[in-house]
């Protein structure tokens, strides 16, 4: 409708400058620059205001992160430390809200000596997002506009620090794009 009311104008201008002017003398230039205008105008695309994201299913990310982690490396789980999902969460920012941070609550337990930190949980996150299977299933529950992982680490329930990453870099990570001294540089460490 909005277009049709910019037409009218122009129309208008052109049935009026008509009656003045005897046909053979309309400057084929100035017609031109008017069919140009009534063209452009009915073109131009309108402006989409995005819509919010759909929430993504946690409970799949949480099970196909579990699936990778949770008996991966018996002898590791016997002598050395745990590593399992607690909770997936989605933060939303922006007007209108869309969703763009992600949270992995990652627990890590050691078993016979203190031996949890954030980049340890960090670093064994990532290897479970190089694997195609995984990487593709979490992919199909990550809206597109998700900018940002916050990898939130706990040893036995207690809180020992956060690492932050853009969604892009773990991306790239996965499928080789960068290498691991980059996902590195990359990531930013919060203390708790």
């Amino acid at each position: 409708m909005k277009r049709f009311l910019v037409v009218i104008p122009i129309l208008a201008f052109l049935f009026l400058g008509a009656c003045g002017v005897p046909s053979d003398q309309l400057d084929p230039r100035a017609s031109t620059l008017v069919v140009q205008t009534l063209t452009a105008t009915m073109w131009t695309p309108t402006p989409i205001t995005p819509s919010p994201t759909a929430v993504p299913k946690e409970v799949i990310i949480v099970d196909t992160l579990n699936g990778v982690l949770r008996g991966a490396d018996p002898l590791g789980e016997a002598i050395d430390a745990k590593f399992y999902i607690i909770d997936v969460g989605f933060d939303a920012g922006g007007n209108p809200p869309m969703l763009i941070t992600m949270r992995v609550h990652l627990e890590c337990e050691w078993i016979l000596k203190p031996s949890c930190t954030a980049e340890r949980v960090f670093v064994v996150l990532m290897h479970a997002f190089e694997r195609d299977g995984v990487r593709n299933k979490i992919i199909e529950q990550i809206p597109a506009t998700i900018e940002s992982v916050q990898v939130i680490a706990f040893d036995h329930f207690s809180h020992i620090g956060t690492i932050g990453v853009r969604w892009q870099d773990i991306l790239a990570f996965a499928n080789k794009d960068i290498t691991g001294d980059q996902l590195a540089a990359r990531a930013t460490r919060f203390n708790p």
